[in-house]
């Protein structure tokens, strides 16, 4: 007879996933063992109440609402099947937070949820617009829950906003993360960017690297410039040069 663990057993009989008012059928297409696991796991020891309906889905991650002490919370889970070594890895190769780590397949993808709670931590610290972070559990993530109680809060691209004020306070954000966080987003977008009682927040920092990462300028200028690109679509007047400079003032020589 097979040897199971009361976890595994409870794992396989579906109760579990009952427990969270989720479908094997879901269940099966999104997570493998080690993250209902994991799941599991989190949930225990935050005591969450439980877990609700997808938010967001990719490629690499699904963001679940649910709820902790009668609140809501967002739980991001990183898919331990399509989040790519190579695609990421060049995030962590010389951001110096990181870099030692020796990793495997498996603690890549738990160093990614750490890195991305770490981030948000320093968001936090700086009063940056950003989800809160609350706990990571290798491959998950907890923080704040941006939205109203029936939907979350919507993608900078398909909201209509004051663009001018917007980018204004974008660039307040990135001029902050990079000057008193010293941080760089490395991926900002339309898309990465959530609407929330009217102000911009900055999304998914997973990626976003020491400004000391030798590639930490690199990533600013085609933050700037995607930023730029959308919003002169909106009408607005916005100079890549000037933005960059705003964010990344010219270090002054000292000269007479």
């Amino acid at each position: 007879m097979e040897d199971l663990s009361a976890l595994e057993k409870l794992l396989k009989s579906g109760e579990f996933l009952q427990s969270l008012q989720m479908e094997r059928k879901t269940a099966d297409l999104v997570f493998d063992s080690r993250t209902l696991k994991a799941i599991y796991e989190l949930v225990s020891r935050y005591r969450v109440d439980y877990i609700d309906y997808p938010i967001s889905s990719g490629k690499e991650s699904i963001v679940f609402k649910a709820y902790l002490d009668g609140k809501a919370v967002a739980i991001k889970i990183y898919k331990m099947s399509t989040l790519r070594f190579s695609n990421i890895w060049k995030y962590i190769d010389g951001d110096y937070r990181f870099s030692k780590e020796h990793l495997t397949r498996s603690s890549l993808v738990y160093l990614w949820a750490r890195k991305e709670f770490t981030n948000l931590s320093e968001c936090r610290r700086y009063r940056i617009n950003a989800p809160r972070p609350i706990a990571f559990h290798k491959n998950l993530l907890m923080m704040s829950y941006l939205g109203t109680s029936t939907r979350g809060a919507p993608m900078l691209k398909d909201t209509e906003v004051d663009f001018q004020k917007t980018f204004d306070q974008i660039m307040d954000s990135v001029k902050d993360l990079y000057g008193k966080a010293k941080l760089v987003h490395a991926d900002l977008s339309e898309y990465n960017v959530l609407i929330y009682r009217a102000k911009p927040y900055l999304l998914d920092m997973a990626q976003s690297v020491s400004r000391e990462h030798p590639a930490a300028d690199y990533f600013l200028e085609r933050d700037i410039k995607n930023i730029c690109v959308f919003f002169r679509k909106k009408g607005v007047d916005c100079s890549m040069e000037d933005s960059l400079k705003y964010v990344k003032p010219p270090i002054k020589s000292g000269k007479a």
